[in-house]
């Protein structure tokens, strides 16, 4: 595989559109160097006040990958086209706790350039994200059905350059 950076801005639309369709997937890595992948329906990207792309995503408690994601705090969006909708499907069905959603779904993991958790080879653009703020539950950045759940249920929402 080889990398070129792109331009975050040039693919943003690109961004949105898949993760409103299938979903991106998201690949996360625990203290302990273990990795998993799960799909993202949800997120917000856009320009932050210093003018660096900024990426928000949203984990519940509930997911196998909200342990990874605050131990490391690092994670990567990696953005698939669409021959692998089947493999967005399974990592978002399926529990890393479970299995090796990467080799289940036929995905290879490539080592990133400035984060712990992988790129992953088969997707177009990968962005790699670091978190600078978290927003725990309660807040009301979610929408009315979200926070009536149980606090244990409710997202965690991540702030990443």
């Amino acid at each position: 595989m080889q990398r070129r950076p792109l331009d975050f801005y040039e693919h943003a639309e690109e961004i949105l559109r898949r993760m409103a369709g299938d979903g991106v997937l998201c690949t996360v890595r625990d203290a302990a160097g273990r990795d998993n992948v799960l799909t993202l329906g949800w997120g917000q990207i856009g320009r932050a006040y210093e003018g660096d792309p900024i990426v928000v995503i949203a984990i519940t408690p509930l997911r196998f990958s909200f342990r990874f994601i605050e131990e490391v705090g690092e994670f990567v969006i990696a953005v698939p086209d669409d021959s692998l909708a089947a493999a967005a499907e399974l990592c978002g069905t399926k529990s890393g706790a479970d299995m090796d959603k990467f080799e289940a779904a036929g995905l290879t993991k490539v080592q990133s350039a400035d984060v712990k958790p992988p790129s992953i080879a088969e997707c177009p653009i990968n962005i790699e994200c670091s978190v600078y703020a978290t927003i725990a539950p309660p807040h009301e950045l979610l929408p009315p059905p979200h926070r009536r759940r149980p606090l244990a249920e409710q997202h965690t929402i991540y702030f990443a350059r």
